[in-house]
């Protein structure tokens, strides 16, 4: 049993009932006959059936060529022409109604129940193509990119999306067959790469600019995909992305760090000159004050000096954070050149990352030069440090731990406070606020007295193993 159901216009009644008769012994279902083009035209509206069978010489004002034109501008529904012509002009005007088949009477039983399957296979793969087609085509018409198709063979732009005509300022008329080679120009300096490489196989991928219609340039990034037919490149999908306001808001942003960075320099130089000059006085006048009342408060005034010193040196310090694209650093590298390059009284610091590289700033290396120094300063008895690394679902964790003191519970978080600390108090609030400007965290998970443990937690995507050449 099937369980379709297929409409009959026959003006014969014999054969619309023999018609009928056969479609139920093969399981259809036939929901109403009619001899009249204008009564199927309302039943099939009132009652959509899944197939009409169509006879072409009708009863009434209209044939079922007519009928079928009037039935496919109200629905969706496969028509199967079962005629006793089949002259060329019929055949023409049959042809303009897309029918799913043509059958000249008298039908042969089994190709005609062939024919029914095959237009009722036919029809449900040609709906979903066709929903299949309007959903990617409302992507692209919605889509915020650029998307433009370019003909491999003659670089010409064979269509473009509503965003691809508000970004170049032609219409959707205008660019159908323009050349692409006169819309795109890469950056100034760089050559053409891309008009040699985005038909070949692979794709393409980079920064390009546009020119408008305007004469202005829009810097984009643009990728391009390949549609192939018979095995060769036919068409070149071409994604653009606009990143000119990004272009230029961060020229901006440059510009306004150079100028803060500028002005810090500057008031941070002529304080330090400043202080240099109270330094001088206050020890010319520390001897001639010394043991008085006054000569203490010129001791607390030094130490105060001192202070101030070296809250103006961490403001250099602070001022290099995110100066520079973070990028990626190989965390054995780092660690075991700073085994290299510092002192270690009697300290074994064992390193166990492998090829692990994280996505960072620059200053990277300055989070474990601080937590190397935290050990050196405060674990008081300090052998060994080791430096491991374990999944953490998605993530990754880095573990910093050492065999000192410990920290105290209610220090844990302190810690990484600026100004907390037996020293500067700079160091761990730096490598936090370091960490933190890719999502990396770190946090103190040790137990006092049994040496401090530091945990830093890499997101998925800052961390990776490049496989080495060779392997």
């Amino acid at each position: 049993m099937t369980g379709e159901s297929i409409f009959i216009v026959e003006d014969e009644g014999f054969i619309a009932l023999q018609l009928k008769e056969l479609l139920e012994k093969n399981g259809y279902l036939v929901p109403g006959t009619t001899a009249y083009g204008e009564d199927a035209v309302t039943m099939v509206q009132e009652n959509t059936p899944d197939l009409v069978c169509m006879d072409i010489e009708l009863m009434g004002k209209i044939d079922g060529i007519e009928t079928s034109r009037r039935i496919r501008e109200h629905a969706d529904i496969p028509i199967i022409y079962l005629t006793a012509y089949s002259d060329d002009k019929r055949l023409t005007r049959a042809k303009e109604t897309a029918p799913y088949s043509y059958i000249v009477k008298p039908f042969n039983e089994r190709e005609l129940l062939a024919s029914l399957d095959m237009a009722l296979y036919r029809h449900k793969i040609d709906r979903q193509l066709r929903e299949s087609m309007e959903r990617y085509q409302a992507i692209v018409d919605n889509a915020a990119e650029g998307i433009l198709l370019v003909s491999c063979s003659t670089k010409t732009i064979l269509e473009a999306n509503p965003a691809s005509t508000d970004l170049l300022g032609y219409t959707a008329v205008e660019l159908p067959g323009m050349s692409i080679a006169n819309l795109i120009t890469s950056p100034e300096g760089e050559a053409g790469a891309w008009l040699e490489h985005i038909c070949t196989p692979g794709g393409w991928s980079g920064e390009v600019q546009f020119r408008c219609r305007d004469g202005s340039r829009r810097d984009v990034e643009l990728t391009s995909s390949i549609i192939h037919r018979k095995g060769t490149s036919a068409i070149s999908c071409m994604v653009a992305h606009d990143v000119t306001d990004r272009k230029h808001a961060e020229v901006a942003l440059q510009l306004a760090h150079r100028k803060l960075n500028l002005l810090s320099s500057i008031t941070r130089h002529d304080i330090l000159n400043q202080l240099t000059v109270l330094d001088g006085y206050l020890e010319l006048s520390g001897p001639a004050l010394s043991n008085t009342r006054v000569g203490d408060y010129v001791q607390k005034e030094k130490k105060a000096a001192n202070a101030i010193r070296r809250m103006i040196s961490f403001t250099k310090d602070y001022e290099e954070i995110g100066q520079q694209q973070p990028g990626w650093h190989r965390i054995g590298t780092i660690i075991t050149q700073l085994a290299k390059t510092t002192n270690l009284p009697g300290i074994t610091l064992d390193s166990r990352l492998g090829d692990l590289e994280m996505f960072a700033d620059p200053l990277l290396e300055r989070v474990f030069n601080n937590l190397l120094d935290n050990a050196i300063r405060h674990g008081e008895n300090v052998k060994t440090i080791t430096v491991s690394a374990e999944p953490a679902d998605a993530a990754l964790v880095i573990w910093w731990e050492d065999d000192g003191i410990g920290v105290p519970d209610e220090e844990k978080e302190r810690i990484f406070k600026r100004g907390v600390g037996k020293h500067t108090g700079l160091g761990l609030f730096l490598a936090r606020e370091i960490l933190g400007l890719t999502g990396i965290t770190i946090r103190e998970t040790g137990f006092s007295g049994n040496g401090a443990r530091f945990e830093i937690m890499v997101p998925v995507g800052s961390f990776r193993y490049p496989e080495l050449p060779g392997t």
